[in-house]
């Protein structure tokens, strides 16, 4: 009794370590219970304004492919700077690591994704008519539209997906290509209808206004809890179950 009683304890820790992440990676959603719940979250404060983009690092210049590599443009301002987030990987900086002014793409181009609806999707797997913890978060570079929105080649994983790690790029053969999706934050500077990309002060530090400094310390998160300024709602949040870890 003792053995299938450890056997069921470990099958489940397996099954919620392969859906999630380890606390504090990139791509992992929380949990309820872990650690970072009920954190107090931040809007960005101007002139802030996350925006995707990519740099042309890839084989095929001037043309978007699954060479680039994808930055979370914390300024929008179509350049690499200290403490952008790369969604992809980019020699040894992992995805879901900061741009720090010593690293090699720092200042570099970026490029705004080809996709006119490119943004933050899930994709409503299990037919709960809303997100939840097993759905998987892409970031779809290639969708002409919100409404009818589908997994397309090039397009990245922001979770893990079939065995597939967070930071991936879609390929035409992938399982998960050409999956119906659902918008979480288009265009992730404009709110979204689901989700809001918020980040949690860890140093409390704040700016002569008393707004909050968004700065390397800081975790990001694809944020759930309250509907932000942009839509009408509050400039904070909370840590709650289903959110996305985009820095770790």
């Amino acid at each position: 009794m003792k053995g299938l009683k450890k056997g069921i304890i470990l099958t489940g820790l397996i099954l919620a370590l392969s859906l999630n992440g380890a606390l504090g990676q990139f791509g992992s959603k929380v949990m309820t219970g872990d650690a970072d719940v009920g954190r107090f979250l931040e809007d960005f404060p101007l002139p802030l304004n996350p925006t995707l983009g990519y740099w042309d690092t890839g084989a095929n210049p001037g043309i978007y492919d699954d060479g680039d590599t994808i930055y979370l443009d914390m300024l929008g301002n179509n350049i690499i700077d200290a403490n952008d987030i790369r969604l992809t990987d980019y020699g040894v900086y992992r995805a879901g690591t900061k741009v720090t002014a010593l690293d090699n793409d720092i200042n570099k181009p970026l490029t705004p994704l080809p996709g006119q609806a490119a943004g933050i999707y899930y994709a409503d797997l299990y037919g709960s008519q809303g997100y939840d913890l097993r759905d998987p978060v892409y970031v779809l570079a290639m969708t002409p539209a919100a409404i009818g929105a589908r997994t397309a080649t090039k397009d990245v994983r922001l979770g893990p997906v079939l065995g597939l790690s967070p930071g991936t790029k879609v390929l035409d053969y992938h399982p998960d290509r050409d999956g119906p999706a659902i918008p979480m934050i288009v265009p992730v500077s404009g709110g979204g209808p689901v989700a809001t990309l918020r980040f949690y002060n860890a140093n409390g530090n704040v700016d002569g206004n008393g707004d909050p400094i968004y700065d390397y310390s800081d975790d990001v998160y694809i944020d759930l809890s309250l509907p932000s300024v942009a839509l009408g709602g509050y400039p904070f949040g909370f840590v709650v179950a289903n959110n996305v870890r985009i820095t770790g």
